[in-house]
């Protein structure tokens, strides 16, 4: 829709602005949480920095993986066309890529420094779907991360995009996952304000999971990563919302 955003001479990027404001605003989220469970601005801060490190290389790697059939299959073509080259290396992100990257992150800068693994997740997670959010309109902007054909007024034409296909109306199943995620965030902000037993990182994980796989359906890029009829996010969110309901069944049975 938008791809480029020129301020005088200069042009940006909508997708990296848009994650830059979105990772901003919440680290300035966690940064108002951090007196929840007794954490310094400063480590919050550093905890960050680390999880958008891990964002960015977790996200990659897992684009690459997803990729990797068409890589071998057309490694030929892609390796002797450096436009189609840098296409795989600087475009192309995997939401759950980037989540376990961003928490591998975390975790490696809170064990060095001995601080709570645990307390920087519960202060950090409700910031995580409002990120999210300004990535999925970057991704809207961008033209990336596109749905299914549908005629409009519910498909959108995306001709000034490098990435959609050009001359068919899709649906923007972009706007609909950034909308579900700021409803998810400001469910999560509202409902944990307060400390309480049950943690926000299960309720995340499992919310999350469950939107991801039935947006899954509506989503029409073509680097999907199909198993037995299910994309690669889907058997994720599948294993997701079952690894975590397991194990918030098996500590309730403890506690009880």
């Amino acid at each position: 829709m938008f791809p480029y955003i020129k301020l005088g001479p200069l042009t940006l990027g909508a997708y990296g602005v848009l994650i830059i404001i979105g990772f901003a605003l919440g680290v300035f989220v966690a940064v108002m949480r951090r007196k929840l469970y007794g954490l310094e601005t400063e480590d919050i801060l550093y905890a960050m920095l680390f999880a958008g490190i891990g964002i960015g290389v977790g996200g990659k790697l897992l684009f690459l993986l997803t990729a990797l059939p068409d890589l071998i299959q057309n490694a030929g073509e892609i390796f002797s066309s450096p436009e189609q080259l840098m296409g795989y290396l600087v475009g192309g992100f995997v939401f759950y890529g980037g989540l376990f990257g961003g928490l591998l992150g975390a975790f490696l800068y809170t064990r060095r420094y001995g601080i709570s693994f645990a307390k920087f997740c519960n202060t950090a997670i409700v910031s995580v779907p409002l990120i999210h959010a300004f990535g999925r309109l970057g991704c809207f902007c961008a033209g990336c991360c596109y749905g299914v054909p549908a005629d409009p007024p519910l498909g959108l034409y995306f001709n000034n995009s490098p990435v959609a296909p050009h001359g068919v109306a899709l649906f923007p199943v972009q706007l609909l996952e950034a909308g579900l995620n700021l409803l998810l965030f400001f469910v999560l902000a509202l409902v944990f304000r307060k400390r309480r037993r049950l943690s926000p990182v299960p309720v995340y994980l499992i919310s999350y999971a469950v939107i991801r796989f039935v947006l899954e359906y509506f989503r029409y890029d073509a680097v999907r990563g199909i198993f037995f009829g299910l994309s690669t996010s889907q058997w994720i969110s599948v294993a997701l919302a079952l690894g975590t309901g397991l194990f918030l069944f098996v500590r309730r049975r403890k506690m009880a």
